[in-house]
């Protein structure tokens, strides 16, 4: 892939035409870090369009200089003012994309699930993040176990297909892969993020019907984990969360879901109440070894001992955040990799 030098792109004091900066800032797309190392699917929220394919590469010295004059340009040789505004959006998305996930807007992201057979993808939108909304970002924890799933042996009850719950299902990448799957699966979380989990649920829901699973979304707070209400079937807006949930689980699936002291207490609190109590039922969990939050695992470990259930199987993997800067070198994206701890729990036979 060839690279060029800033310098050798449209100037401003040459006034170059509308299109020419657009094009040139198409060069300049760049997606956030990725914790899949041989595959980067990500789209931009607008437009859909492949990010990080062009033919070229932009050596980045002087790129954020280059977008801040053009964000700064009146632009006044231009006489379309749709055109100089999405210049101007243009640029500001650029700097955003170079300024870590935090800054910048919605977007889609395409995932790669591996089955016993081959694969399939799963479309997760993820908007902007706003305060601390942590679960509309998709974590690495969450893919690495999507991936993982078709690896366990989740019981099948007669010719029924296995029913599952998602505690703190987020961007809701794991439940859905479960019901990709072909499981029936329940993917919960608080009502600020519940309206994204329901939005991706829908916007997956063909890949899901052609692999004979089904979803539902609900909003489940572990505050009060004996309440769970599910929003109405097809529909993304929580306001129509109006069904109370029921029954209880076979299986119960967790990823990335600690992040306060009080959370491992919530957590066993919620998989206690919504657990089936069939000897076979399962409890499936995948947290990062984060250091600020290793006392939250060790009280999550110790707490569902205490709830009678044990380790049936268990291990550690490695993934990519990007919650860091976006581009550099590979030197700079090695702060992205995470070590995950992964376990499936079960009561003693």
């Amino acid at each position: 892939m060839p690279t060029i030098d800033v310098l050798d792109l449209p100037q401003l004091y040459t006034k170059p035409s509308a299109q020419s900066l657009l094009d040139t800032l198409a060069l300049f797309t760049s997606a956030p870090r990725s914790w899949d190392a041989k595959r980067t699917d990500i789209h931009d929220g607008n437009e859909g369009a492949l990010l990080g394919s062009g033919p070229v590469h932009v050596n980045p010295e002087g790129v954020a200089r280059y977008l801040t004059s053009i964000v700064s340009s009146s632009l006044q040789w231009i006489a379309d003012d749709d055109a100089r505004e999405e210049i101007w959006n243009q640029a500001s998305l650029r700097l955003s994309e170079r300024s870590g996930r935090t800054a910048m807007g919605a977007m889609s992201r395409t995932f790669r699930i591996p089955t016993s057979d081959g694969s399939f993808e799963l479309s997760i939108h993820e908007p902007a993040l706003t305060g601390d909304d942590l679960g509309l970002k998709t974590w690495a924890a969450s893919y690495l176990l999507a991936k993982r799933l078709q690896s366990f042996d989740i019981a099948h009850h007669g010719n029924e297909k296995p029913r599952v719950l998602e505690l703190g299902s987020g961007t809701g990448l794991v439940g859905l892969a479960m019901a990709a799957l072909g499981a029936h699966v329940v993917l919960t979380d608080l009502p600020s993020i519940a309206q994204n989990l329901a939005r991706n649920a829908q916007d997956n829901s063909e890949v899901i019907w052609r692999n004979g699973g089904s979803t539902r979304t609900g909003i489940l707070d572990w505050n009060n984990p004996t309440s769970c209400q599910l929003i109405r079937e097809g529909a993304t807006n929580v306001e129509e969360a109006d069904e109370a949930l029921a029954t209880r689980f076979p299986l119960i699936l967790a990823a990335d879901s600690l992040y306060s002291s009080e959370h491992p207490r919530m957590l066993v609190g919620a998989v206690k109440e919504w657990l089936s109590e069939d000897s076979d039922a399962r409890v499936i969990v995948e947290f990062p070894y984060r250091e600020a939050y290793l006392p939250e695992i060790k009280d999550f470990r110790e707490r569902m001992a205490q709830a009678g259930f044990c380790i049936l199987n268990e291990g550690e993997e490695k993934g990519y955040d990007d919650w860091g800067r976006s581009g550099g070198d590979e030197e700079e994206n090695e702060d992205a990799l995470v070590t995950c701890w992964w376990a499936c729990w079960g009561r003693p036979a």
